[in-house]
């Protein structure tokens, strides 16, 4: 049985409207964290230096788009981020959808629509430096959700999964050049991996201790998917424990969140997972800052890391460190 990824609800908020937000009448100071979590980590200090740029959809009241320069730590808004999740360095402009929407290069990128008339998903393609934008109508027979959402922007195509329970579970494959589209799995992908791998959450039934949320059953068990080999295999198996992918390190090593109470945030006992092979994880931390990590990218520094308290950075180097306390996510690495 497949569990349902929370991840997939929090990409809805990503992908939706493909149209540029209108910038906001007054911008927000920054600020450090109001919300400090037990236990947590105090500030590293780097060696390096770069820009990260962070968004925060989550908290009407906090800085949506910003730069936060390291090793300074110092913040600065950009008035011009209009509320984008993503920052495309290629033509340094904020985009509406996350980056698993984007094309490699930063020339495009996608997001389903619903067409509000005959409640059929519409693939939207934009290009990036003239706004040019291209709809796809998908048709009924292809059962994709009309609020699916893109997980891979990837050369082969465009992947998409339903961003909420849709009549059919699964993955499909849309090929902008053709407008053809096909179901490549049936189940709920949480995470590309890049190079056809894809990481999933599933549902053992014969756990007799599921971590139960408001909404649903959690995944006790991650899996790893193989496009290209046809292969899947079971990755992350834990009994009485929610298990989501937050993030995949310049190793392709997915990153797991596991938790054991999905109700009472955060969890105390919440454990943030690095897979070093199937079957052998290596615990990077625990306690109640591991429930609240999210969102995390990859670049030469190591994974970042963004949560309502501030921005986390790990390396196999270094670990987890808490590098800013200014609240949001990633929007791009660190450049």
């Amino acid at each position: 049985m497949r569990g349902w990824p929370a991840a997939l609800i929090v990409l809805t908020l990503a992908c939706s409207p493909v149209t540029q937000p209108t910038a906001a009448k007054s911008t927000p100071s920054p600020r450090a964290s109001q919300s400090p979590i037990p236990g947590d980590l105090p500030l590293s200090h780097v060696s390096f230096s770069c820009r990260l740029p962070i968004f925060n959809s989550l908290d009407p009241s906090a800085v949506k788009n910003a730069f936060i320069s390291f090793p300074s730590r110092s913040v600065t808004i950009d008035p011009a981020g209009n509320g984008g999740f993503y920052f495309d360095r290629a033509f340094s402009k904020w985009l509406p959808v996350r980056r698993e929407a984007v094309t490699a290069a930063g020339t495009h990128y996608a997001a389903v629509l619903p067409d509000l008339k005959q409640g059929l998903p519409i693939v939207q393609i934009v290009d990036v430096a003239s706004g040019k934008e291209v709809g796809f109508p998908i048709e009924p027979a292809a059962n994709l959700g009309p609020r699916a959402v893109v997980v891979d922007y990837a050369p082969e195509g465009i992947y998409l999964v339903q961003a909420v329970e849709g009549p059919t579970p699964g993955m499909w494959l849309f090929d902008p050049s053709t407008g053809s589209i096909r179901v490549v799995t049936k189940v709920l992908v949480q995470v590309s991996g890049g190079g056809g791998i894809f990481w999933f959450g599933a549902l053992n039934p014969a756990d007799a201790n599921p971590v139960r949320s408001r909404v649903r059953v959690e995944s006790n068990q991650i899996w790893r998917l193989d496009l290209n080999a046809g292969r899947e295999i079971i990755w992350v198996d834990r009994p009485g424990t929610g298990l989501n992918v937050i993030g995949i390190d310049a190793h392709g090593r997915p990153l797991t969140r596991a938790v054991h109470d999905a109700i009472n945030y955060p969890d105390p006992t919440a454990e943030l997972l690095l897979s070093v092979e199937d079957a052998k994880q290596r615990s990077i931390h625990k306690g109640p800052i591991a429930a609240t990590l999210s969102g995390g990218i990859t670049d030469d520094h190591g994974v970042w890391f963004g949560s309502p308290q501030g921005i986390y950075l790990y390396s196999d180097a270094g670990g987890l460190q808490k590098v800013s306390d200014q609240p949001g996510y990633p929007a791009n690495g660190c450049f």
